[in-house]
């Protein structure tokens, strides 16, 4: 956690009321470990996503399809490409999206998202939230299939903090915190990103694809 547990305790409180899919979900994501965006940070997502309206969204780390569905809710007229690797995930994401009404809008592709797409996939907007190691990677495979004016937003990139002490890291966290924190440098000096960063959950960054030569 990066904010105060208080302040993070109260802002739960001010988030909407979610359906009793997405709940359900958060409480077996807590019991089992599935690492699923925050939801502080989910409702800011929700926000961003409100108001940029895209029409075609990417996600980068499906897990069991909590993120990918607050996605689908918040663009209900978007078509939603999601990439995951865990193949008991897939199955638990592809039932919950039934579940939820969103499954005919949802193409999941299951296996490493590092290969990467064909050249006519385009989308609108960027979710990553998968492997951190690998975020770079992500951005530079996925960035071209992301149209001028695309929204960008990388979860996790304050990694409970420890990017303002990496010496707190523990020795297997390391590697993994100075990785985190040299993306975030990337996506500052990125010459078609304008970035911002928002304190928020773990940490979320928020991209606007600009042409090279545009502000």
């Amino acid at each position: 956690m990066i904010t105060n547990p208080r302040i993070e305790a109260y802002l739960a409180t001010l988030v909407p009321q979610r359906s009793e899919l997405l709940s359900r979900l958060e409480e077996e994501a807590a019991k089992e470990g599935i690492p699923i965006i925050q939801l502080a940070s989910a409702q800011v997502m929700r926000m961003l996503v409100k108001l940029h309206k895209p029409k075609a969204i990417l996600e980068i780390g499906t897990a069991i399809g909590y993120s990918t569905i607050w996605l689908a809710e918040a663009a209900p007229e978007a078509r939603i490409v999601t990439m995951e690797l865990d193949a008991e995930r897939i199955s638990r994401a592809r039932n919950n999206f039934a579940e939820a009404g969103v499954a005919e809008r949802i193409e999941l592709i299951e296996g490493d998202a590092g290969r990467g797409l064909a050249k006519h996939y385009q989308f609108d907007c960027l979710f990553i939230d998968a492997a951190k190691g690998q975020y770079r990677a992500f951005l530079d495979l996925y960035l071209p299939h992301v149209r001028d004016g695309g929204l960008i937003i990388s979860d996790n990139v304050l990694f409970r903090g420890l990017v303002t002490d990496p010496e707190a890291a523990s020795k297997r966290q390391r590697p993994l915190v100075d990785k985190i924190d040299r993306y975030n440098r990337y996506l500052l000096e990125h010459p078609e990103l304008e970035t911002s960063f928002i304190p928020v959950g773990d940490g979320l960054a928020v991209s606007h694809k600009r042409s090279l030569g545009r502000s």
